[in-house]
């Protein structure tokens, strides 16, 4: 079986300056199929719940890489990092987290629009969402972008975890109105056919969202958060908690480094292997209690957020 370790295609010029005008570009055949199909199986059950994987309880579908070996080889040793390091023209790209969205056949779950920048404790362009479907999917069921939104500095209040358990300041916006978005004319709207191969590249400032699944199976795509050279540690209150990092290590103005946050690509050669990165979590929990967060409609809502 094929399984490659650069991108079957060069990133050219045309992509990377998408990415500085779209804040979005869409990379046809970047990896072998089969790194996808090696990757389905475990998703599908995580998605079904026919699996146990160790993960998080409350974030079901969050840092696979640590207990799921498809997984972990995929982020390690496929050209995700390259790719995406070419794309944005950093020097390096480090290993965020991983994310599994899984909408159920049928779905008319919606995802609202937003952008994921409050969402990452820290300041800098280059922290993209690495968007792959695990299957072909249509335009219908693919990630909806409004190319060139990377522009406007909109701080909206996200739907993090932490963000729900407190109050919306009132310098901090609620997220932007659909009906609005579509009324101005200034907006164009791009969504993608996209196989098994392709891959997004999402800046964290662009708006985007995810309709429903019209298919009749599921809608399994991977998203992966990579850091760039430009990427500085800015920890707030309402931001997206990382498993084993607290706000504590993220020193202000200091570069995410470290066995968590692993070198998957440089331009000098320069990559670490997965010897140090986790193997499962810093707590544990009981049978009991994983059974009631899985029967918890929280844990199918988390599967559905985002796109």
């Amino acid at each position: 079986m094929a399984y490659n370790t650069s991108p079957l295609r060069n990133i050219s010029e045309e992509d990377q300056q998408a990415w500085i005008d779209d804040g979005v570009v869409c990379l046809r055949k970047v990896f072998d199929p089969e790194w996808i199909e090696s990757m389905r199986p475990s998703c599908q059950q995580i998605a079904d719940g026919s699996g146990e994987f160790g993960l998080l309880p409350t974030m079901p579908g969050r840092y696979m890489a640590r207990t799921i070996v498809p997984i972990r080889r995929f982020i390690f040793e496929s050209p995700l990092g390259e790719a995406a390091a070419r794309v944005m023209q950093s020097n390096a790209v480090r290993f965020f987290f991983d994310e599994l969205f899984a909408k159920p056949p049928s779905s008319d779950s919606k995802t609202l629009w937003h952008s994921d920048r409050m969402g990452w404790p820290v300041v800098g362009s280059m922290v993209p969402s690495l968007w792959i479907p695990l299957h072909p999917v249509s335009r219908e069921n693919c990630l909806e972008v409004i190319p060139g939104s990377h522009r406007v500095d909109y701080p909206h209040w996200l739907f993090s975890p932490n963000a729900r358990k407190m109050i919306r300041p009132d310098d901090r916006p609620k997220h932007p109105d659909e009906q609005k978005l579509r009324a101005d004319p200034k907006n164009r709207f791009v969504n993608w056919e996209m196989e098994t191969g392709d891959m997004l590249v999402v800046h964290p400032w662009t708006m985007h969202h995810s309709s429903g699944n019209t298919d009749d199976q599921w809608r399994l795509s991977l998203s992966v958060r990579v850091f760039g050279d430009d990427i500085r540690w800015a920890p707030r209150p309402d931001c997206v908690n990382l498993a084993g990092v607290s706000f504590d290590e993220m020193l202000e103005g200091e570069a995410p480094a470290g066995p968590l946050f692993p070198l998957l690509w440089s331009a000098d050669g320069r990559k670490d292997t997965d010897e140090y990165y986790p193997r499962g979590f810093a707590t544990s929990w009981s049978a009991e209690r994983r059974e009631n967060v899985n029967d918890d409609a929280l844990f199918k809502e988390l599967l559905e957020k985002e796109v």
